[in-house]
């Protein structure tokens, strides 16, 4: 049947089929112009068969000939002027409605342009307008039947006038019943396309976060990861620069490999983390995939003190058998690892060859908690202090990821890192 635009409080627009389009995106010329088509088409045939079969049967015995001319020529014209107005049912629907209404009262051949107008006005769902319409039609049908077809000199009565008017009453509300059911259909299946295509985009953008908290999380890996090495690299080049003549060829060695060693490994991270984080959008390149190696855990804590010790620094450590054991959940003994790196490499960095101490316990609370507490003797000099950079931030959201606290900061001479990391049996 015919369309009109969608009510306003829909967020999709109604195209010239009458369905709204989702997202804004409309069928194209050709469907609107083939939907636009068929419904001409129909009305134009309801038309032709309602002017078939009523003059025939019309008795005219009694009207002059003057009268049937002008009654015939009449009705074609305006049925011809009412289907001429139909397709310009949705620029003004309910102007163009009242009048081709008025002339299908007076028109066996605008007919069809009525049923037509009056369900496209209906698909709108506005009580005034479906009223005013109505009132229209029914007026011009009386008018019609008084002035012109003059049933008043066939001798009706007012209860067949009753019936007549009811009937045609009828008739309207059915075809508005019509266009209001096809409008809520069409509403719904706009509201659906709507919400189909929304979902579609949250799911997008789900994705979309999901991959930058992935990149997100690899950065923050690498930034420890890589920070710890290239520390250790630093170190052991400071010290041949510093100290190249006083060693002897075997230490020499020793801290060449060390830097070799260090160097090629970040190498090697930093290669992974690349390939991982490659937008394949941004360069048109195919996405890598690589696959991740094993996450270091709070039992190989023990390998990353005896290395820290090996690089130079003096650490000490207590770590409760506890913390090594199987109970702690990976995720949390992930970010306690390293919480301990990066405080050993802030610690290597901002205070070289201060002692440091690490402690780790796991006590029992109304959940368990993994506490990890790392001191060293605070740097002196205020642009020793303000070298924060990304690291404490990274190790304060690893702490916040797990529900957990985190604190870093001077405390008294010494400069210590405190985290608390929550775990349920």
């Amino acid at each position: 049947m015919s369309t009109a635009t969608a009510r306003p409080e829909t967020a999709t627009p109604a195209s010239a089929d009458g369905e709204g389009s989702a997202g804004g995106a409309g069928p194209s010329r050709a469907r609107r112009l083939w939907a636009s088509s068929w419904r001409l088409a129909v009305a134009v045939l309801v038309g032709l068969v309602s002017f078939a079969v009523v003059w025939p049967s019309t008795d005219v015995s009694g009207w002059s000939d003057a009268r049937f001319g002008a009654s015939l020529v009449g009705d074609v014209l305006a049925g011809l002027t009412a289907l001429a107005l139909v397709p310009f049912r949705h620029r003004a629907p309910l102007v163009v409605g009242l009048v081709v209404l008025a002339l299908g009262s007076f028109s066996t051949l605008a007919v069809g342009a009525a049923v037509l107008v009056v369900v496209s006005l209906a698909t709108r769902r506005r009580p005034g307008e479906i009223v005013a319409a109505g009132v229209v039609f029914v007026a011009a049908t009386v008018v019609a039947e008084l002035l012109v077809f003059r049933s008043w000199e066939d001798g009706w009565s007012a209860g067949w006038a009753a019936v007549a008017l009811a009937v045609v009453a009828l008739a309207y509300a059915l075809l508005a019943l019509v266009g209001v059911v096809v409008g809520s259909r069409r509403a719904l299946i706009a509201s659906l396309r709507e919400r189909a295509l929304l979902v579609e985009r949250d799911q997008v953008l789900r994705e979309e976060r999901a991959r930058d908290g992935e990149r997100a999380h690899l950065a923050r890996e690498m930034h420890d990861v890589l920070g710890h090495r290239l520390s250790l690299v630093a170190l052991h080049a400071g010290a041949l620069e510093y100290r190249g003549r006083d060693l002897d060829p075997d230490e020499t060695v020793a801290a060449a490999a060390v830097v070799r060693a260090e160097a090629h490994s970040a190498l090697s991270d930093l290669r992974d983390v690349l390939g991982v984080l490659r937008d394949p959008e941004a360069g048109g390149a195919s996405e890598v995939t690589v696959t991740a190696p094993p996450q270091p855990t709070l039992r190989e804590l023990d390998a990353l003190v005896e290395e820290a010790r090996e690089a130079g620094s003096p650490v000490t450590s207590v770590i409760d058998d506890a913390a090594r054991s199987a109970e702690v959940p990976t995720a949390v003994g992930r970010h306690a690892y390293r919480i301990v790196q990066e405080a050993l490499t802030n610690a290597r960095r901002h205070a070289p060859g201060q002692p440091v101490r690490v402690t780790v316990s796991v006590e029992a609370a109304p959940t368990d908690v993994v506490r990890i507490r790392v001191t060293n003797p605070a740097p002196h000099g205020p642009s020793d202090a303000a070298r924060d950079g990304h690291g404490l931030a990274g190790l304060a959201e690893r702490a916040r990821l797990v529900g957990g606290r985190f604190r870093a900061g001077p405390d008294g001479d010494d400069f210590v890192v405190e985290a608390d990391l929550p775990w349920t049996r």
